[in-house]
């Protein structure tokens, strides 16, 4: 699990985390009772609010307000960045069937309009209630916020090699890249399970990183852009793939950008016969969401 940290502002190994993965948790400095204060007040809607969430649950400012969802959001979207209009409460009563894979609709947006190397818009998801494998977590493939795919194809998969599930302590914040594949799961538990869900946008370009940056870093980060890899990818992939992470940390870190090109990743000693190639070698293992 990628968490930020205390301090509000996300660091650079972390944001490369982001920009491989597609998703970071944050974990509000907020009280439990607070959290279930919000949950008593989903329990006694009438009926859901549709996009007026703040006007109907005023208490969700307090978890956009916090320090380190706004770091998060500050470091990801820049310092301008807006919520906008709309958002979902989602409520899973037990026996609620998953959800198929989809990428979410980008009103205005053709579905293959897609920011494969940007980060211009992120997906915020607030659980109220402490999520667990039962109670129909949210699952992710991490690394397909640059994959784009038909709505028509999407609904024919099921469980994806890599896949993450959200399994997290009450009060957490999961923030995605708005192009991150996902799906509700089946809620198989006897508890409800409510998610609240807003986007929200980049208004301004980058003259320089807006997260806690230390120019010493980059090797490093540019050591995972280019040798880390989803599992799903395939071996063809790994070239337009870490070209990709480096054009979209250079859309957002303005004045720390990096070269384009790198071959470091393809360096080291020979495969072996049975053994694995050098990029397969380098993969780290996945961040899971639980």
């Amino acid at each position: 699990m990628t968490s930020a940290s205390n301090l509000g502002l996300l660091n650079d190994d972390q944001v490369a985390s982001f920009i491989i993965n597609g998703y970071i948790i944050v974990e509000p400095d907020l009280t439990a009772d607070y959290h279930e204060s919000i949950i008593s007040a989903l329990r006694e809607m009438p009926e859901n609010p549709g996009g007026h969430i703040v006007e109907a649950l005023p208490e969700i400012i307090g978890v956009l307000e916090d320090p380190k969802v706004k770091g998060a959001l500050t470091s990801l979207l820049g310092q301008k960045y807006v919520r906008d209009p709309g958002g979902h409460i989602h409520m899973n009563p037990p026996l609620t069937r998953g959800q198929p894979w989809h990428q979410d609709e980008r009103f205005g947006r053709g579905h293959q309009d897609r920011d494969v190397d940007h980060i211009r818009q992120l997906m915020f998801m607030y659980y109220p209630q402490d999520v667990d494998a039962e109670m129909g977590p949210t699952v992710l493939l991490p690394g397909s916020h640059r994959r784009i795919s038909s709505p028509e194809s999407m609904v024919t998969l099921v469980n994806l090699r890599g896949q993450a599930f959200s399994i997290v302590k009450a009060g957490s914040v999961l923030l995605t890249h708005y192009d991150i594949w996902h799906a509700a799961t089946g809620n198989k538990s006897d508890r409800v399970r409510y998610m609240i869900k807003f986007p929200l946008s980049r208004t301004q370009e980058n003259n320089e990183p807006s997260w806690n940056h230390d120019p010493t870093s980059l090797p490093a980060v540019r050591q995972r852009l280019d040798g880390e890899h989803p599992s799903l990818l395939s071996r063809n992939e790994y070239e337009t793939d870490h070209a990709l992470r480096v054009r979209t940390w250079n859309n957002i870190a303005g004045t720390a950008a990096m070269p384009l090109q790198s071959g470091e990743h393809l360096g080291g000693p020979w495969p072996v016969s049975g053994g694995a190639t050098t990029a397969s070698r380098q993969r780290r293992d996945m961040p899971q969401l639980g």
